[in-house]
C-alpha cells in the first residue's frame, strides 16, 4: 500500500519497536539526532547518504516513554494520542505484513474504482490518486442514473416554475447534506477510527452506537434495492420494444416499423391513452393486466405467436432474469467497473436526443389560455411527486466518501462536490425543461418514461434504448454487489459468506425487481417514494444529527444552527408524508 511505502525497515525485516534489543543508532545526516528514531520527510531525502535510504521504521517521537518537555511543547495532546494510535496500529500492520505490500482495506469499506470514470488503471497517475477533473465527473456520473429518464414527468407534476425552484431548491439542500457527510470523519474524537477509511456508517455507529450504524446501512440497501427494482422495469422495457423492432424488420416484405394503433402521433411524439390523466395508481387494474399478459394476451389463442412469447409485463421480465442471473454471482464486479464510462456516454446521448426534439419540434408553451393543448401551468398540487424523485436522484451520500478517497487534492472535496452537484442539477433542469417546452401535446401525456413517448421506430429513441439496455446490464452487477457487501458485512462481517448466501440473496432481489416490472411498472413512483422513505433518513435526519452531535461536542453548536438542522430533518418528513397525502 502506498501508504506504507515510505516507512523504512530494518535489513532483518522486522519491526525495531517490537525487538528485544535497542535499535541501532542512526549517524546525523540531515540534522537526525542520535537516539531519535523518525519518520524521513519528502524534503531530506535528497540530503540523506544512499546508505541511509533503506526504509527506516516509523517512530512515534511523544508518547511511548518520551518525555522531552521541548517536543511535549510542539503538539497538543490530541495529537500525541492520535500519534500514539497511529504508532501501535504501525507495530500491528508491520507484523502482520512486513513491507506493507500486501494488507488491503477493511471489508465494508468499499473500493473507489466503483464509481471511477475511468475504465483503466493505466489512466491514472503513478500513486492511484485522481484529479479533481476526474472526481467531478465520477461524483456528476453517480448521482445522474435512471430519474433522468423521469425528470420531464416529474416536472410535468410540479409544474414549471414552482418545478424548476424545487430542482435547485432540493440541489442545495442534498449538496449541504453530502458536505456534511465527508466532513465528518474528519471531526470525528474517537482516536481509534481511521479517518482515511472510514464510511458513513462507521461515523454513525461512533455517534450513536449501533443503532446508527443500522439505520445507515438499512436505508442505503433500501435505496440500492430500489435502483435494481428501477433498473429491471426499464430493462424490461428496452428490451421489449428492441426485439419488437428486431422482430417487425425481420418479417417478409417489411418496410415499415411496427404501426402504433390508437396513438396519436404529432412531431414523432404519441400519447399514450393511459397517460391522459393524472391518477393514483390502481392495484387492481395493475394485476389484471398483468395477468392477462401473463396467460397470452387477450386472443385465447393456444398456437405459437410472437405477441405471446414476448409480453412487456409478462415474460420479457422473466427472460431477463435468466438471462442476467449468471452475471449476479461474481465475487468481484472489477470487470463491470471498465463500464462505467458508457454512463457519462449515455447521459451525453440523451442531452442531445433531448435537445434535437426540441429543434424538430419547436417551443409548444402557452401561458394565457387554459384551454389550449400547449398550456403550461406554473405550479401544481402535485410537486411531492418532483421533490420525493429528486430526493433519490441526488443522492449520493452513501458513495462519496469512496469517491472523494482516490482525490489527489483532498483541500479540493468541497469544490468538487459543489461542481458536480451543479452539473448534475444543470443536467436535470436541461432534460425537463427542454422535453417539457418542445412537447406538442397535452403535457398530461408525458411518461415517467420520457422514451415511452416516442414509437418503437424511431431511430433515435431506439438507440437510446438499445445502447442503455446495454449500460444498465454491466451497471447492474455492480449495485447487486454493494447490496450484498454492505449486508452481509453488516449481519456476518464479511462481504462473501459464502456462495450458498449470495445466491439466495441475489434469487430474493431478482424476484422482487421482476415482481415490480410485471406488477406494478411505475417508475416514476417508485423512484418518489423510495427517494423519500430512504432520504428521510440518509439525506435529511443522520447528516443533520451528526453535524448536531459533532458540533454540540465541540462547543461550536449554537441555537441558530441546531434549529436550522432540525428544519433539514423536518423537510425530509414532510417530503415523505406528502407522497401519500397530496
Amino acid at each position: 500500500m502506498s501508504s506504507y511505502g515510505a516507512i523504512g525497515i530494518d535489513d532483518n525485516d522486522t519491526d525495531p519497536l517490537l525487538d528485544d534489543e535497542p535499535p541501532r543508532r542512526l549517524p546525523p545526516a540531515g540534522g537526525v539526532p542520535i537516539g531519535r528514531r523518525r519518520a524521513i520527510s519528502a524534503s531530506q531525502i535528497g540530503s540523506v547518504p544512499s546508505q541511509s535510504l533503506s526504509r527506516q521504521p516509523y517512530l512515534f517521537t511523544g508518547g511511548l516513554g518520551l518525555r522531552d518537555e521541548s517536543l511535549l511543547s510542539l503538539h497538543s495532546e490530541d495529537d500525541l494520542h492520535r500519534e500514539h494510535n497511529n504508532a501501535l496500529r504501525y507495530r500491528l500492520y508491520n507484523r502482520l505484513d512486513p513491507g506493507g505490500e500486501h494488507l488491503t482495506m477493511p471489508d465494508h469499506v468499499l473500493p473507489p474504482n466503483l464509481f471511477s470514470i475511468l475504465p483503466f488503471e493505466e489512466l491514472k497517475d503513478v500513486s492511484g490518486k485522481q484529479g479533481s477533473i476526474v472526481t467531478i465527473f465520477s461524483i456528476w456520473n453517480t448521482m445522474m442514473g435512471t430519474s433522468l429518464l423521469a425528470m420531464p414527468w416529474a416536472l410535468q407534476q410540479a409544474g414549471l416554475v414552482l418545478g424548476i425552484v424545487i430542482m435547485l431548491t432540493m440541489a442545495a439542500i442534498c449538496f449541504y447534506t453530502a458536505y456534511i457527510v465527508i466532513e465528518s470523519p474528519k471531526r470525528l474524537q474517537d482516536l481509534s477510527i481511521d479517518p482515511l477509511m472510514t464510511e458513513f456508517s462507521d461515523v454513525c455507529k461512533s455517534l450513536f452506537g449501533r443503532v446508527g450504524e443500522y439505520c445507515a446501512v438499512v436505508f442505503s440497501v433500501c435505496v440500492l434495492i430500489g435502483g435494481v427494482i428501477v433498473y429491471w422495469v426499464l430493462m424490461s422495457n428496452f428490451l421489449y420494444y428492441t426485439g419488437a423492432v428486431v422482430y417487425e424488420a425481420m418479417q417478409p416484405n417489411s418496410t415499415t416499423i411496427p404501426v402504433m394503433e390508437n396513438k396519436t402521433f404529432t412531431c414523432d411524439v404519441y400519447c399514450p391513452e393511459q397517460m391522459s390523466q393524472w391518477t393514483i395508481p390502481q392495484w387492481e387494474k395493475q394485476i389484471f393486466d398483468a395477468v392477462s399478459e401473463l396467460e397470452g394476451g387477450e386472443t385465447g389463442d393456444d398456437s405459437w405467436s410472437f405477441d405471446k412469447f414476448w409480453t412487456l409485463r409478462g415474460t420479457v421480465p422473466i427472460y431477463l432474469a435468466v438471462a442476467l442471473f449468471p452475471l449476479m454471482n461474481f465475487k468481484s464486479p472489477t470487470f463491470f467497473t471498465k463500464f462505467n464510462v458508457l454512463g457519462t456516454i449515455s447521459v451525453m446521448y440523451l442531452l442531445m436526443f433531448v435537445f434535437s426534439k426540441l429543434l424538430e419540434c419547436g417551443v409548444n408553451m402557452d401561458f394565457s389560455n387554459p384551454k389550449s393543448m400547449h398550456y403550461v401551468q406554473l405550479a401544481n398540487m402535485h410537486f411531492p411527486a418532483l421533490s420525493g424523485t429528486l430526493t433519490l436522484s441526488y443522492f449520493i451520500h452513501n458513495a462519496v466518501l469512496t469517491i472523494l478517497r482516490n482525490q489527489k487534492n483532498p483541500e479540493n472535496n468541497a469544490r468538487d462536490l459543489s461542481i458536480g452537484y451543479c452539473l448534475v442539477a444543470f443536467c436535470y433542469v436541461f432534460i425537463g425543461f427542454t422535453f417539457f417546452a418542445a412537447f406538442p401535446v397535452q403535457r398530461s401525456c408525458i411518461s415517467d418514461n420520457f422514451l415511452n413517448n416516442f414509437g418503437a421506430g424511431d431511430v433515435l429513441s431506439s438507440t437510446a434504448r438499445l445502447f442503455l439496455l446495454f449500460q444498465m446490464i454491466t451497471v447492474l452487477p455492480l449495485l447487486m454487489f454493494l447490496v450484498r457487501s454492505q449486508l452481509f458485512y453488516a449481519i456476518f462481517g464479511q462481504t462473501w459468506p459464502g456462495a450458498f448466501r449470495v445466491i439466495v440473496l441475489n434469487v430474493m432481489l431478482i424476484a422482487i425487481a421482476v415482481g415490480f416490472a410485471t406488477f406494478y411498472p411505475n417508475v416514476g413512483s417508485i423512484l418518489r417514494y423510495v427517494g423519500s422513505i430512504s432520504g428521510l433518513v440518509y439525506v435529511f435526519a443522520l447528516p443533520a444529527m451528526v453535524y448536531i452531535k459533532q458540533s454540540s461536542a465541540a462547543g461550536t453548536l449554537t441555537p441558530l444552527k441546531k434549529y436550522a438542522h432540525y428544519g433539514i430533518i423536518v423537510i425530509g418528513a414532510l417530503n415523505l408524508i406528502a407522497q401519500f397525502v397530496i
